[in-house]
């Protein structure tokens, strides 16, 4: 029994170290939406475009419908603006996230609780032209749960049975710490067309990681530059372009792609927006969209064009959006232009 124990704590350990040494060199979660998400890929965007509350959702699952153990990520975030000015054109932004990642059925989960502000201030006249400065502050706890394990004591003749207790269970800390990401962007807006242009970068303060034993390690910082460009038609409809380009360490991830928004005149949606990116070396997704005066929902379905699809029989990878924006009891409501930044 004992050897058994020494053994199980051997297979534990290096398993642990494996996982995290693989996260060292792996990026952050991200999403194939990410504009659904501004505080995950831009401090600067917290309250931009918000008019008095804004809501945000996003839900991914990674990897599902087969023998592979499920990629799970979400995040929710709530943010607040706040005028600064008589005329509204520069603003204060609060916003609260919280952010969760979890594999292999929830073995290793990552969990972030964010507070951040920006400043979006206008730079003429006309309010045409917008800067904007942001930071947050993280919480980031990282877990692994020892009972996701499976070990030959729990297996019978009945086969795999969880229920039956290991025998010599081992305990693994958690790790926790804090880190500072901070972000800036530029955008101008007009009446036929604009763009936008930002970066930011996350784990600015280096925070330690730890893993099984009290080993520690340096997380790389993450550097994110995102663009977008829109045209506005004849027809009321709206061409729209979008882009992000992050970079963590050794890797790095360059996302493109178009989405053509539909005026629809009905009372309860304002458009149709239709879209196709593309994750070079990882994977190519189309995107649809419903959006009202108030909210849009987004879908998204990656298709994996990299090596990975011949490695697993289950690469599917399917991703939910929701944003919402609101008025308190004592504001008055009024017409949202934007909704989202693509």
């Amino acid at each position: 029994m004992e050897k058994y124990s020494i053994y199980k704590k051997i297979v534990i350990t290096a398993t642990v170290v494996i996982a995290f040494m693989s996260g060292i060199k792996a990026q952050d979660p991200h999403f194939s939406q990410y504009f659904s998400s501004p505080m995950t890929i831009n401090p600067s965007l917290i309250g931009k475009d918000v008019e008095d509350w804004r809501l945000t959702s996003t839900l991914r699952r990674q990897w599902w419908g087969g023998t592979v153990a499920p990629y799970n990520t979400y995040t929710a975030s709530i943010e607040k603006r706040i005028a600064m000015s008589s005329t509204g054109d520069n603003q204060l932004g609060i916003g609260m996230m919280a952010f969760s990642d979890e594999s292999n059925n929830g073995l290793l989960k990552d969990t972030y609780l964010s507070l951040g502000a920006a400043y979006n201030m206008t730079l003429d006249g006309t309010g045409q032209h917008h800067l904007g400065a942001g930071l947050t502050a993280n919480y980031a706890g990282r877990l692994v749960d020892p009972s996701k394990f499976e070990f030959q004591s729990q297996f019978g003749s009945m086969g795999f049975q969880r229920s039956v207790p290991s025998n010599d269970p081992v305990t693994i800390q958690s790790n926790h710490y804090l880190e500072v990401n901070a972000g800036l962007n530029y955008s101008y807006d007009s009446k036929k067309w604009g763009f936008n242009l930002g970066a930011a970068v996350f784990h600015a303060s280096r925070p330690k990681g730890g893993v099984y034993l009290n080993s520690t390690y340096t997380i790389d910082a993450r550097y994110s530059i995102q663009g977008g460009l829109y045209f506005n038609l004849a027809n009321k409809n709206q061409i729209l372009l979008s882009e992000i380009s992050e970079m963590q360490g050794q890797n790095s991830i360059h996302s493109v792609g178009m989405v053509y928004k539909i005026s629809v005149k009905d009372k309860t949606l304002r458009s149709l927006n239709v879209g196709l990116w593309e994750r070079f070396g990882d994977a190519t997704y189309p995107y649809i969209g419903l959006e009202s005066e108030r909210w849009i929902a987004g879908l998204t379905y990656d298709v994996v064009t990299s090596g990975v699809k011949t490695t697993s029989n289950s690469v599917q990878s399917m991703e939910l959006s929701f944003a919402w924006q609101f008025f308190s009891a004592k504001h008055q409501p009024k017409p949202v232009k934007r909704i989202i930044q693509y």
